[in-house]
């Protein structure tokens, strides 16, 4: 193994290790995110030409390690109880349904966004919204509008059932009448989703078709009123990573620091 490959060697353990430190910063970052979920680093090893060993077959060279991909912790996070009835959580599997509003706000345009983030609000549409503004979709594929003018409300209170349905009360009296159920989603796979930000995943090649249905139905979980899912970040799971991997990376910047003596002696030697 020439002092050259040594270099080489080390620089990709300190290209992996950086990598690895910034996904750890990311979920430490995002450790009060709601509904965000952890990320954890793959690492896989690199070959290059072939080694001669003592058995009848050659071995490949090592010549360091790359960050294979990221992978996506979806386990439950912990609830979050708060005061408005909108705020909703997710008790077991399952994803609400997001799309943009149109410029006039009267329908929704473009793909649909699946997230475990229920922190919904009424806009003054009268749609049940994210903090982005995106519509909640319900069970029949369209936005869930709760008021229909919200100028001259209907309705004084509003509930949401563990199955999502969306009853409100009216200000008249009399029953509650159900104003909309909401639309969970499921995935075969649903650690190929791709992250979007904004608490936002899109469906990939690799997730699978998606699985419409509603809550506390088949495999999705129900919904809990007047909470939030917090992020299932454990603060002291990061931390020992991120000694870890500062450990690994100074350990590589030494063998950088090895092969360049190495090298200085080679060509001390020609001098």
């Amino acid at each position: 193994m020439s002092a050259n490959l040594t270099l080489y060697i080390g620089a990709s353990g300190l290209k992996t290790f950086a990598g690895a430190m910034s996904i750890v910063s990311d979920n430490v970052a995002n450790a009060y995110t709601t509904g965000y979920k952890a990320n954890h680093a793959r690492f896989s090893d690199m070959v290059s030409g072939y080694m001669t060993t003592q058995g009848a077959d050659a071995e490949r060279q090592g010549c360091g390690s790359s960050l294979m991909g990221v992978a996506t912790n979806f386990s439950q996070g912990p609830f979050l109880t708060t005061e408005s009835w909108s705020d909703l959580a997710i008790s077991g599997k399952g994803f609400f349904n997001l799309k943009q509003l149109s410029s006039d706000g009267s329908s929704t345009v473009g793909n649909t966004f699946y997230s475990r983030d229920g922190g919904f609000h009424v806009n003054k549409s009268g749609a049940l919204v994210n903090n982005q503004g995106y519509a909640v979709l319900g069970s029949d594929g369209n936005m869930i509008k709760v008021e229909a003018n919200p100028a001259t409300p209907v309705y004084g209170s509003f509930s949401v059932t563990p199955e999502g349905i969306i009853n409100g009360t009216p200000l008249a009296g009399g029953d509650p009448v159900t104003v909309g159920t909401l639309r969970i989603s499921s995935f075969p796979n649903q650690d190929a989703l791709v992250r979007q930000g904004n608490n936002l995943f899109l469906p990939s090649s690799e997730s699978g078709a998606v699985i419409d249905g509603t809550a506390n139905a088949g495999i999705n979980g129900m919904i809990i009123e007047s909470s939030l899912e917090g992020s299932n970040v454990d603060l002291a799971s990061e931390m020992v990573d991120m000694i870890i991997y500062q450990s690994d990376y100074n350990a590589n910047s030494k063998s950088v620091t090895t092969g360049t003596n190495m090298l200085d002696t080679v060509i001390n030697m020609v001098r």
